[in-house]
């Protein structure tokens, strides 16, 4: 969904609507979440899930970290989430390039493979949403 088109222009309208019709914080948030996922599922519904997991995952390791009090745990936890985070980025973004870089390091060695049929995509926002949930805010 481009920005600037009419389906943009009335998905925003259509969100805002129901947005303001509500009188709960936790209602609008929660609509929020949902027209973001729909957003973001408008390029490819496919990725959502990956978005989806990935919520998941990181507001349960914010929630596990603000109950624990143990700071070891804690730190363990961190790096569990950071960990997880740019591995997520380092698969998605750039395993595309090492696919490539071995199909053609085994065509220097005769070997032919076809690399295409690994093409990986590679989600639109990943690198923001994987730093947002590996940041402090």
């Amino acid at each position: 969904m481009i920005i600037n088109s009419i389906v943009f222009f009335l998905f925003f309208l259509f969100f805002l609507s129901f947005y303001f019709s509500y009188n709960s914080c936790v209602l609008q948030n929660l609509w929020i979440l949902i027209a973001s996922y729909v957003f973001y599922g408008w390029t490819d519904w496919r990725l959502v899930g990956l978005l989806l997991v990935t919520t998941v995952v990181f507001f349960i390791l914010g929630i596990k970290l603000s109950s624990t009090h143990s700071k070891k745990s804690k730190i363990r936890l961190m790096y569990f989430g950071v960990i997880l985070g740019i591995g997520l980025l380092l698969y998605f973004k750039y395993m595309n390039f090492f696919i490539e870089q071995f199909a053609f390091t085994f065509g220097l060695l005769g070997i032919h493979t076809n690399w295409s049929s690994f093409n990986i995509v590679v989600p639109i926002g990943i690198s923001f949403f994987t730093f947002k949930g590996c940041s402090k805010n």
